[in-house]
């Protein structure tokens, strides 16, 4: 009699068996996500992630982090939207929180990944608005300006998610982004690599060899800045982080020789302006093709939607 009372109050405590609690209705911040990733497993299972990628010519750049797989039969919308889900439905509207950093040009890193972003977002917002049968969800974006306080406008509610602009693995305000906001699935991710010089550079061949230098000194961009300072941070090493125009300053320093390595998520050149001003005269003088050579940390950087904490 014992054995089997025994018995009886383990099941009790096991989930899916008889006695478990029901999972509690998520808050509207959980909800969210959970529409979110619903509609970008589906985006996934219709190839549309991989179209828009080849259309931006990312093909060798963008990653899909396999966090969420791509099976709608078992991740589901919400039945019946409330909070801020059912407002964005009904009003038609998403704000968008976007880190403004200036000019963006061929000289900016993350021009490039800027409109394969809103074209996942726009997917993204139109697959929720078919299933829930509203009409189009317009994307309402919203500059953050330097000292970029994004956790606290997204929590604030001036903002409804962050667009794809923060990794998972960062912080912002001196907080950790995991537990201080709620993230849906990856959607974009990008390797990070080191470029040298072919010629006069660093006769690095690994990643390692540039991780145990320690006389190391990079240079990188808003895209690689958390990570790499993460990485590289031993005594004597040195990382700069050029938040504006950070190919164009990067790649000169690396051409000039006052730099070993530039850190970007570019896996080949072509990617890099033509040309790049090494003179100081502010005309671009030397070619970036066939001068450099990439070296894969094998670290790759994953960013997610963020939504406000409940």
């Amino acid at each position: 009699m014992l054995l089997r009372h025994l018995i009886f109050l383990s099941m009790l405590c096991l989930p899916g068996l008889a006695g478990a609690a029901a999972k509690p209705p998520p808050g509207e911040g959980a909800q969210l996500v959970d529409a979110i990733d619903a509609a970008w497993v589906r985006i996934l299972k219709r190839d549309v992630f991989r179209q828009l990628v080849n259309k931006h010519g990312l093909q060798d750049v963008a990653i899909n982090i396999a966090d969420c797989l791509p099976k709608p039969q078992v991740t589901f919308y919400p039945e019946q939207p409330t909070g801020r889900l059912k407002r964005i439905l009904e009003t038609q509207q998403v704000n968008v929180g976007f880190t403004e950093v200036g000019l963006m040009d061929e000289g900016a890193t993350g021009t490039i990944f800027t409109e394969l972003s809103a074209d996942l977002l726009s997917a993204v917002f139109g697959e929720m608005a078919d299933h829930y049968g509203y009409g189009p969800i317009k994307l309402n974006y919203v500059p953050i300006r330097p000292p970029f306080p994004i956790t606290s406008t997204l929590n604030s509610g001036k903002i409804d998610i962050v667009g794809l602009v923060n990794a998972l693995g960062g912080e912002t305000e001196d907080l950790r982004r995991r537990d201080s906001r709620q993230f849906t699935c990856t959607m974009t991710a990008t390797r990070q690599m080191i470029w040298v010089k072919k010629e006069g550079g660093p006769d690095w061949q690994h990643a390692n060899d540039a991780f145990d230098d320690p006389e190391l000194k990079l240079c990188v961009g808003p895209l690689s800045n958390q990570m790499t300072n993460a990485y590289f941070d031993k005594p004597g090493q040195q990382v700069k982080t050029e938040y504006v125009q950070d190919l164009k300053i990067c790649l000169g320093r690396l051409l000039r020789g006052e730099i070993d390595g530039m850190m970007s998520p570019f896996t080949n050149d072509s990617f890099f302006p033509e040309k790049i001003d090494t003179t100081g005269d502010g005309k671009p003088d030397t070619a970036t093709a066939g001068v450099l050579r990439p070296i894969d940390t094998n670290i790759v950087a994953g960013t997610p939607l963020w939504v406000a904490v409940d």
